[in-house]
C-alpha cells in the first residue's frame, strides 16, 4: 500500500510537512507517529536521535510523494 493511498485524507498535511510549511512532529503528533510507523514496517531504518529521524521520515514522504505525482 502506498502513501498515498494509506494516507490519502492526510496528504495535504502531508505536502506541507514536505515542503517544510509546518513540522508534522509539532502540527499533528499522531499522524507522525503513524506515518513513521508506516515507514519502520516497509523497512526503512531509523537512527535513533529525534531530529535525524525526522529528516530522514520527511525525506521518505518526499519521494513518495514526488513519485506519485510524476
Amino acid at each position: 500500500m502506498t502513501i498515498t493511498a494509506k494516507f490519502k485524507k492526510d496528504l495535504n498535511t502531508l505536502r506541507s510537512a514536505a515542503n517544510g510549511e509546518i513540522l508534522l512532529d509539532v502540527k499533528n503528533p499522531k499522524l507522525f507517529k503513524k506515518v513513521r510507523r508506516y515507514y519502520e514496517n516497509t523497512g526503512v531504518v531509523f537512527s535513533g536521535d529525534p531530529l535525524d529521524d525526522y529528516d530522514i521520515l520527511i525525506e521518505q514522504i518526499s519521494v513518495d510523494l514526488e513519485a506519485v505525482e510524476a
